[in-house]
């Protein structure tokens, strides 16, 4: 591991940032309370309060940040005022702390936030039962504990609006990241002692990784477009807006860089030309990883990596190559290192302007994409449907399973805790709601990780209590491990839970000197918590191949819509008026998109150029129209290029939804595994369906030849529509077309082209590597249809 960087990284990022916010926006209250009021417990109850809001302050838009903690900050006040009106009655308290459980444990339905905001609510329950309330009691604790959620609240949109610009920058910098490893996975490709299956599961999850990592950093771009100021954009909000659209253009042009690793490998061995790639993709690695890293620190990116060498080298590699006659003797081998080399080109280009845009140079700074109101389009609506909650109370509803695999937990905790000798029993409840997760192969994980960091934290504080002697010190140490506690939550949760372990216990040990037994002590309620935790969670489990049949149905369907996007034609051939039009009633997407009217193959405008005269194969500068209907022909360039785009969005989020499903489902216990090898073929060939219909885009949008001459292209693509709808419609009938056949019919196409002489050759080359590719797609689209046609997954 390369540890400077993975520091630097750490201490730039959102994480270390979002920890300190946090460790200060709890500890204030303390601290002021003890300075005016002279009164800790007081600061104690404020804090609690900020620390259930806190649990929502996660990375995301400022504005539903701010709604979801202020819900949740009501919804724990409401919950600390039930639990603490009932402590007065042992046998009402056991039955609010059940009822609670459940009703708090079932809101996690309403998706994005809702499980953080409902761990908050129970987090406010569990502090308040071991506590003794008069009604009027109650009252005053439950309201201090609100103002401690409305002052986390309001505290954290303050910074988080004074830092909104470095918020977004974090976001960006972590989807390049993401990025960087996932080109390092394609270059293992070119690793001749790699294994070939290990590389493609490495790329799959690399893949989803950074399809998550693009959709967060979306989701903060795009709502924070830039602005007119003195009648000129934004200057620097224009910089992060064009960092995201280039980012976007280079996981394209990545992606579009899949080929036939075996075949290259077979054609090509262990030679200088496999070295040169490896290399080369290492190098863009490591660049784009430097400019990440710039945007990370709000510094210009120098030129720190040089590719000129391995680019010349790759070409002199591919002329010796011509010069052997060897696109003769292997077409398809020859037609697909070319376009690689074509892409990684187009890539190492969009990486250039990458880096030319950190350098904020207000002259020459432009838009990417024109300002429009239609790019929220490419965002997701938060929208809490209320009633939801009543259709799923019911056995057949996931969250309901879970909300009694909760009640069932806490009540069992709760009563361990009254009939053992413990003081602070409540620690029983808290371990069991944070292990408790919806899903098994959370739940498992987390078990492990919490029982690791917490013996590891106890075994640190007890070397605290028996060297350190001195407060001051002992403050420090317990302020470090707080922002380290809350910086790791979401990626080292073990380190997390050993912070957060020792922190509080430093903090019990400056308050009443303890002995060693209550180090023991929250040692055993842990293993108890995980015990109950793990014990709950093979009740009424729900496994997660139950879920997956509607995700692989929309990554099918996701997957025909793009390419209805990027070859029109295809609609019309069908007899279809829009793309929509091959799914009657299923839902969409993109139901709300204009598409552009149905253009003739390669004649309606111009999406991208042939690579590598424009950077990964898309037309940075295309313009965006609001209109539902484009009336010239630029109108229907806009629109298709817009269709694209969003088609493009749509099928990565779906594969990455089935992506992480999948890596969930093989977590459960096996004999909770379903169609293991099937779905992970799946998962393979629609990437490298994905991959080619990206590679083919920006050439289905040129007028190579007239559409008449393209008859087996016709053919060769509506063959892998006509796979891809007959998923979407449950066929179970194999294709009626012969491959073979198809594969002439492409061949034919281009030696016709050829023998008539009338194309450049320039057009002739692009024409062979769009057949090469049409032939990919088919050959993909047939594994999907036979994968999905033996999966029998529940929908």
């Amino acid at each position: 591991m390369r540890y400077p960087t993975e520091i630097k990284k750490f201490l730039y990022s959102q994480y270390f940032y979002g920890g300190l916010r946090i460790a200060f926006g709890i500890s204030l209250p303390v601290v002021l309370a003890l300075l005016v009021f002279q009164n800790a417990e007081l600061g104690f109850t404020i804090s609690a309060g900020a620390l259930a809001a806190c649990a929502v302050d996660m990375p995301g838009p400022l504005k539903y940040k701010h709604n979801e903690m202020l819900t949740c900050s009501v919804l724990g006040f409401l919950s600390a005022l039930v639990t603490g009106i009932a402590t007065a009655w042992p046998a009402a308290l056991f039955l609010t702390v059940v009822l609670l459980s459940f009703a708090l444990s079932l809101i996690v339905l309403y998706g994005v936030r809702w499980p953080q905001i409902s761990f908050a609510t129970l987090f406010m329950m569990i502090l308040t039962m071991d506590s003794h309330f008069t009604l009027v009691g109650a009252l005053v604790n439950a309201s201090w504990i609100l103002v401690g959620g409305l002052w986390y609240t309001y505290w954290s949109t303050t910074v988080s609006r004074f830092q909104r610009d470095r918020i977004e920058q974090q976001a960006i910098a972590e989807n390049l990241f993401a990025m960087a490893e996932y080109v390092r996975a394609r270059a293992a490709f070119y690793d001749l002692h790699a294994d070939l299956d290990e590389c493609y599961r490495n790329l799959v999850q690399r893949q989803i990784a950074t399809v998550d990592k693009q959709d967060a950093a979306r989701d903060i771009a795009l709502r924070n477009l830039p602005r007119l100021r003195d009648g000129k954009l934004d200057a620097h909000r224009m910089v992060l807006f064009n960092l995201f659209i280039n980012s976007v253009d280079l996981h394209e042009g990545i992606l579009a860089a899949q080929t036939d690793y075996a075949m290259v490998r077979n054609a090509f061995g262990d030679s200088d030309l496999m070295m040169f790639f490896r290399d080369l993709l290492e190098k863009l690695a490591g660049d784009l990883e430097y400019v990440g890293l710039s945007v990370l620190r709000d510094t210009q990116a120098a030129e720190r990596v040089h590719t000129k060498a391995e680019f010349r080298a790759i070409e002199y590699e591919i002329d010796q190559l011509r010069k052997k006659n060897f696109p003769n003797e292997h077409p398809e081998a020859y037609a697909s290192i070319v376009a690689s080399y074509r892409r990684i080109w187009s890539a190492a280009r969009v990486l250039d302007k990458m880096r030319a845009n950190t350098h904020r140079d207000v002259a020459v700074q432009k838009p990417e994409m024109p300002i429009d109101k239609a790019l929220d389009r490419f965002l997701q609506k938060r929208r809490v449907q209320w009633g939801l909650v009543f259709s799923n109370l019911t056995m057949a509803s996931p969250s309901f399973r879970h909300a009694l695999r909760v009640a069932i937990g806490v009540a069992l905790g709760f009563w361990l805790g009254r009939i053992l000798p413990l003081t602070h029993s409540y620690w029983i409840c808290m371990t069991t709601i944070i292990i408790l997760k919806p899903g098994f192969s959370m739940t498992r994980q987390r078990n492990t990780q919490r029982i690791v960091g917490t013996a590891i934290g106890c075994a640190a504080s007890v070397a605290l209590v028996l060297i350190v002697h001195n407060h001051s010190i002992e403050l420090l140490i317990m302020m470090i491990c707080m922002v380290m506690a809350y910086s790791l939550t979401i990626f080292n949760y073990t380190a997390s839970v050993a912070f957060t372990s020792a922190f509080v216990l430093i903090l019990y040990q400056m308050l009443t000197p303890m002995s060693m037994g209550l180090i023991g002590e929250r040692a055993i309620d842990t293993v108890v918590g995980c015990a109950l935790a793990i014990g709950s969670s093979y009740l009424f489990p729900y496994w997660e191949y139950r879920l997956m049949g509607p995700l692989v149905k929309e990554l099918v369907r996701s997957m025909r819509r793009y390419l209805d996007a990027i070859w029109p034609r295809g609609v019309a051939l069908a007899g279809q008026g829009s793309p929509q039009a091959a799914s009657p009633g299923a839902p969409t997407v993109t139901a709300n998109t204009p598409l552009p009217t149905v253009a003739p193959l390669m004649q309606g405008g111009q999406l991208g150029e042939a690579v590598p005269k424009t950077p990964s194969g898309t037309k940075s500068g295309a313009c965006v129209s609001s209109a539902p209907i484009p009336t010239r022909a630029t109108d229907t360039v806009v629109d298709s290029d817009f269709a694209r785009r969003l088609a493009s969005k749509n099928m990565q989020v779906a594969y990455a939804n089935l992506g992480n499903a999948f890596q969930r489902m093989m977590l459960e216990p096996k004999s909770q595994q379903r169609f293991v090898a099937e779905l992970h073929g799946l998962l393979v060939q629609s990437h490298v369906l994905g991959s080619q219909m990206a590679a083919a885009s920006p050439l289905l949008s040129q007028p190579l030849v007239e559409p008449a001459k393209l008859g087996g292209l016709d053919r060769a693509l509506g063959d892998v529509r006509e796979n891809l709808l007959q998923i979407e419609r449950a066929g179970t009938a194999s294709p009626t077309v012969d491959l073979r056949e198809l594969t002439r019919a492409l061949d034919s196409m281009v030696v016709a082209v050829e023998k008539e002489g009338m194309a450049s050759a320039d057009a002739i080359q692009d024409l062979k590597l769009l057949a090469y590719q049409s032939k990919q797609m088919i050959a993909a689209s047939r594994f999907i249809r036979k994968d999905v046609t033996s999966i029998r997954l529940p929908v």
